[in-house]
């Protein structure tokens, strides 16, 4: 099975999404756009999507992204979930505190939220693949099981 490109690939394509919309989001505000989303957008959208990367990293130790039903158990890998946003909110959060000492850069707490916003956005949908891949997950919990018993002398 190809799952391990499935897996990856697809998370791989969410982040970059993520990337060219930022930049279209600067852009469409170098061009003039003054909606108060656009201030506060790159922030939500970083938090959101970014997370996918580090998943896709660090998803090369231990996961088994071969196996049948990768998708359902990738929603299950809690300590790889919580990492890759722990590391994204972290690296963002300080990137905003450190707005403060850089020359020609603002501090906006309205960016806080926004990157706060973000990291929810990233766990609902971590939640929403865990609930949408229940009944795979439980096929394959299901077919272990049976597999299992019938190794079994």
């Amino acid at each position: 099975m190809r799952t391990r490109r499935s897996v990856t690939g697809w998370l791989t394509v969410a982040m970059i999404l993520g990337q060219l919309a930022i930049i279209w989001i600067k852009d469409l505000r170098e061009h003039g756009a003054s909606h108060a989303f656009l201030g506060y957008a790159p922030n939500l959208v970083a938090a959101a999507t970014l997370p996918g990367l580090f998943v896709v990293l660090l998803l090369r130790r231990g996961f088994d992204a071969d196996a049948p039903y990768a998708w359902s158990q990738l929603w299950r890998e809690d300590a790889v979930l919580f990492k890759a946003l722990l590391i994204v909110m972290a690296g963002l959060l300080a990137w905003e505190f450190a707005q403060v000492y850089r020359p020609n850069r603002t501090f906006d707490p309205q960016d806080i939220w926004a990157t706060l916003a973000g990291g929810a956005l990233w766990l609902a949908t971590a939640f929403a693949g865990r609930a949408l891949t229940a009944a795979s997950h439980r096929r394959l919990v299901a077919t272990n099981s049976i597999l299992a018993e019938s190794a079994s002398p």
